[in-house]
């Protein structure tokens, strides 16, 4: 057991927080990619098959789940006394059906894994594998970046340097999409990358297996941009357009919602509602507790 899964799982036997009347409490353990074990990806967005089979097997010795975040705040709804740890997956890559789903289904726990519907649906490379692409796979010794009214000047002559030279770029892109876009396009000219990523995304055979398999499935926008980044109308389409898109191609229709970057303003939340979605999660850390519906 390492370091990191130990200090996790010490956490979830500590005291209540933010004044907590140690009534209910919900944690989300939210995910993202499931890689090989022993795999080193540049960007590594998410863990190994060997830590996510270990906090399966702490969660369900221990009895906390893991459940879906749907099941968690019916819990919480109810004032069911005790406390859960819900496990998500966002955006919708293929090693989530591929590696979570047999560890999930080998312990007899649950998920919520929110789709990106229209990346999955038009086969496109999300934005941040692009980036991560560029800079993996650059033959420059340097980035040299005049960005946003600084200077970014890079080294990237090992694989440490190009995961803090990645870790520099990332937070540029945190911007509207037509300028992401445009800033993508940049970097790669700058780098001289030529070649494309991959879509690692799931198809949606493989996204049905999920809810066949028992497990919730959420709405992550279309495309995944910022929602606070774009006007109120923009947003709704992102938001409504997706759960339509998952009810078109699934046959189902999400309940929950993630808010991609945990990035939300008053609109998100207005479209949301006008949706029929019941409940979006943000990025912010802490206990869920029963009046919680915009969840961490």
């Amino acid at each position: 057991m390492n370091g990191r899964l130990l200090r996790w799982l010490m956490s979830l036997a500590l005291p209540p927080v933010n004044g907590s009347d140690g009534g209910p409490r919900l944690t989300i353990l939210r995910h993202h990619r499931v890689f090989e074990s022993g795999a080193r990806p540049l960007y590594r967005l998410g863990v190994s098959e060997r830590v996510l089979a270990e906090q399966v097997a702490m969660l369900r010795g221990a009895g906390l789940g893991p459940v879906t975040v749907a099941e968690g705040l019916e819990r919480l709804a109810e004032g069911r006394p005790g406390r859960w740890v819900a496990f998500s997956f966002d955006d919708g890559y293929a090693d989530n059906v591929r590696r979570a789903l047999p560890i999930l289904r080998r312990a007899g726990g649950r998920a919520t894994f929110y789709l990106t519907a229209g990346l999955i649906d038009e086969r496109r490379v999300p934005w941040w594998d692009i980036m991560a692409h560029a800079i993996a796979t650059s033959r420059r010794a340097r980035l040299v970046w005049d960005i946003a009214g600084r200077r970014l000047d890079l080294p990237l002559g090992d694989e440490r340097s190009r995961r803090a030279a990645l870790a520099q770029v990332l937070p540029c892109f945190r911007v509207d999409p037509a300028e992401q876009a445009r800033r993508l396009d940049a970097l790669r000219e700058m780098l001289g990358v030529t070649s494309h990523a991959e879509c690692e995304l799931a198809t949606w055979d493989e996204a049905a297996q999920l809810a066949e398999a028992g497990m919730e499935v959420g709405a992550h926008t279309l495309d995944h941009p910022y929602l606070d980044h774009l006007p109120p109308a923009a947003q709704g389409a992102e938001i409504t357009g997706s759960v339509e898109r998952i009810h078109a191609r699934l046959g189902l229709r999400p309940e929950g919602f993630a808010f991609p970057g945990g990035a939300y303003d008053a609109a998100s939340v207005e479209a949301c509602r006008r949706a029929g979605l019941a409940y979006a999660v943000t990025t912010r850390a802490g206990d869920n507790r029963a009046r919680a519906r915009a969840s961490s």
